[in-house]
């Protein structure tokens, strides 16, 4: 295999070859973009990394941070996660940067090629960047004191662009034109990034996958409390928060994620994380200086594509558990005090109201039973992902900002999700449309991608089209994708449905958004 040696602000970087379906590309992985958040660093702000000796070998992916394995259920990471991986055809011209935040509702995941290789990416002459960053209490604690303010995670996602603006050129890219992209927690983290003061010129492009800031499960008030029961599990009773910080900083990073999972109870809600991103106004360096109802309401300032699958709902039917009546008697049991929860409403007249008036909308009036399967699909996807891109959407309609929509209704061949949790639904599922943009390293030979079928050609339509955008902010610029996709504008709201044959829908909206907007309105639940 060749190398490939550049020299980088903190030092020299070998690289290596890889030989793809497409030719051979270039890898330079597990580069240190901050200084690795250990010991009395953990819950702060990110350290510029430390300059290295001699050559760094950069064929090995980074640490990942601390997490328990969708896969297995097995501990694995550390603190020490802060790495990025750069990958290109070749190390020459300026190239649009593609910058890649991965998902996993802000608990789990990493940006290695287990999952998002981006082979069919490189086909398009752009250079990939792919990040880890800090997850679950170690990425969002937020003890509203300086040392311990929130959004740890999103910071280490501003520092990763930070580097980029410094070192992207050495590797053959153009820091001028970088469009950052991200699906679920890696979608509502792009949302963030566009509407934080800390990432402001950082990028100039965005692709909003299936994630906003304003879904339920991505944003809370506080997550100060869960640490209190968290640090009395582990043997630490005090409610002080330096005394706390100061107790968690001795720990094994290990040792506080399998207290962290022991916390969660709520088997029937599947999106309820603990530590997510919160307002840090306490920060001496800010990420969400404000209400987030505020800073969303700015919209976002540069050429945006967003998007979502058709079925999302599909991801909370819990790991096999919803072939079973009991998951949807527990389901209808606790509809209301879900609903609290998503809303974050304390009134128990207006929860018992809006619950009966959802419940009829949705099942009917009709308790939730296995027949409601669909129902329950089309609710869950609505309130956990639908509703807050809707209502960015009509934000950005507001705008002279670029803004482009799309609707993923394509029922691939094999769902990596809903494989992982054991599911057979028919219907486009969360991240079903990641099949299509990443060559996935842990799936099998007999699972990839087959030339000739619609999942290929697929692949070669989005690809096509993200990379447009990526190079001109106009995603149909070819005639490759042979389809004319226009901006989403309050006279035109043009969608672009993703299925076998690519279509536009004038005048979108969704029916259900039509139920929701006015008791968005009505009740400023965002």
């Amino acid at each position: 295999m060749s190398e490939y040696i550049v020299q980088i602000n903190q030092g020299t970087l070998k690289g290596v070859a890889l030989n793809t379906e497409f030719g051979e590309v270039i890898c330079f992985n597990g580069i240190p973009y901050a200084e690795p958040p250990i010991g009395n660093l953990r819950f702060r702000d990110p350290q510029p990394p430390k300059f290295w000796e001699g050559v760094r070998d950069a064929s090995e992916e980074g640490g990942v941070s601390a997490q328990i394995s969708m896969i297995n259920d097995g501990i694995v990471g550390d603190d020490d996660c802060l790495y990025l991986n750069v990958t290109t055809k070749n190390l020459s011209a300026k190239k649009p940067v593609m910058f890649w935040i991965h998902g996993g509702g802000f608990t789990v995941g990493s940006g290695g090629a287990q999952l998002h290789r981006p082979d069919y990416f490189l086909q398009h002459d752009i250079v990939f960047v792919s990040i880890n960053y800090r997850l679950g209490i170690l990425g969002f604690l937020n003890m509203n004191i300086d040392c311990c303010a929130g959004n740890q995670g999103l910071k280490d996602q501003v520092f990763a662009l930070k580097w980029v603006q410094e070192n992207i050129e050495k590797f053959g890219g153009d820091k001028n034109n970088v469009t950052i992209f991200g699906e679920s927690a890696g979608g509502a983290s792009i949302h963030y990034l566009c509407i934080s003061p800390l990432a402001k010129g950082l990028f100039h492009k965005a692709i909003i996958q299936s994630g906003a800031a304003n879904n339920p499960w991505a944003f809370q008030l506080s997550n100060k409390e869960y640490a209190i029961k968290l640090a009395a599990k582990l043997g630490n009773s005090s409610t002080n928060p330096e005394e706390i910080v100061k107790f968690l900083q001795t720990l094994a990073a290990q040792d506080i994620v399998v207290a962290q999972k022991k916390i969660f109870v709520n088997k029937t809600k599947v999106l309820d994380f603990l530590f997510v991103p919160s307002v840090d106004d306490k920060s001496s360096n800010p990420f969400l200086p404000k209400p987030l109802d505020e800073m969303i309401a700015n919209g976002i300032d540069v050429p945006v594509i967003i998007g979502y699958t058709s079925d999302e709902g599909i991801l909370t039917l819990a790991d096999g558990a919803s072939e079973s009546e009991q998951f949807y008697k527990n389901c209808d049991k606790t509809f209301e005090t879900d609903l609290a929860s998503d809303f974050k409403l304390e009134s128990s007249t207006l929860v018992s109201h809006l619950s009966k008036e959802v419940k009829n909308y949705y099942f009917k009036g009709n308790p939730i039973t296995k027949k409601e399967q669909a129902a329950l699909v089309q609710y869950k996807g609505d309130i956990n992902f639908v509703n807050g891109i809707m209502q960015m959407l009509d934000i950005q309609s507001q705008k002279n900002t670029l803004t482009y929509l799309y609707k993923y209704s394509h029922h691939p061949k094999y769902s990596v999700l809903q494989m992982a949790l054991n599911l057979k639904v028919e219907g486009a599922c969360h991240a079903d449309d990641l099949i299509h943009l990443f060559y996935m390293n842990s799936l099998s030979d007999s699972l990839q991608l087959k030339c000739g079928t619609t999942d290929y050609l697929l692949m070669e339509h989005m690809t096509k089209m993200w990379t447009d955008f990526a190079k001109t902010g106009n995603p149909t610029r070819s005639e490759a994708v042979n389809i004319n996709w226009p901006p989403y504008i309050s006279e035109r709201k043009s969608c672009l449905q993703i299925k076998k044959d690519l279509a536009i829908i004038e005048n979108f909206e969704e029916e259900s958004w039509k139920f929701w907007k006015p008791i968005f309105n009505k009740y400023k639940l965002f």
